[in-house]
């Protein structure tokens, strides 16, 4: 028999349905992590509440994250007061409230709330007195 005598092997079906899934399936996954990975972070609600009975007031707050601290004075001469900040949460680093009761006397509280959960809260009576919420 000669080479020319030899039957032709059947042509068998191509198959690129595997590469074309495997290959899209890996262009999905990395579309998936890349959208997850740079998704914005959800900010936290940070709120600072002042209230009482007196005069005069100063209030103090102030807030840290990575690249420092921002510090706000304000002179209260009504209650109640509150001041209310998003900040990104890997940013927070903690912050401070400062009522500081005028030369009148009376009384004041403050609170610290972030998302929504009270995590400071502090009282003064008297002239020239202070409530510190710090630390949260």
């Amino acid at each position: 028999m000669t080479e020319s005598a030899l039957p032709e092997p059947p042509e068998r079906p191509t198959r690129h349905w595997p590469v074309i899934t495997g290959s899209a399936v890996l262009v999905l996954g990395a579309l998936v992590l890349a959208l997850w990975v740079a998704r914005p972070e959800e900010p936290s609600v940070v709120v600072y509440e002042v209230f009482g009975e007196a005069k005069s007031a100063t209030v103090t707050y102030s807030t840290f994250d990575r690249n420092g601290s921002t510090t706000q004075e304000v002179e209260l001469t009504s209650f109640p007061w509150s001041r209310e900040l998003r900040v990104v949460r890997d940013d927070v680093r903690g912050g401070v409230l400062t009522v500081t009761i005028g030369p009148d006397g009376g009384s004041v509280g403050c609170k610290v709330g972030v998302d929504g959960v009270e995590r400071r809260s502090a009282t003064a009576t008297g002239p020239f007195t202070s409530a510190l919420c710090g630390g949260f």
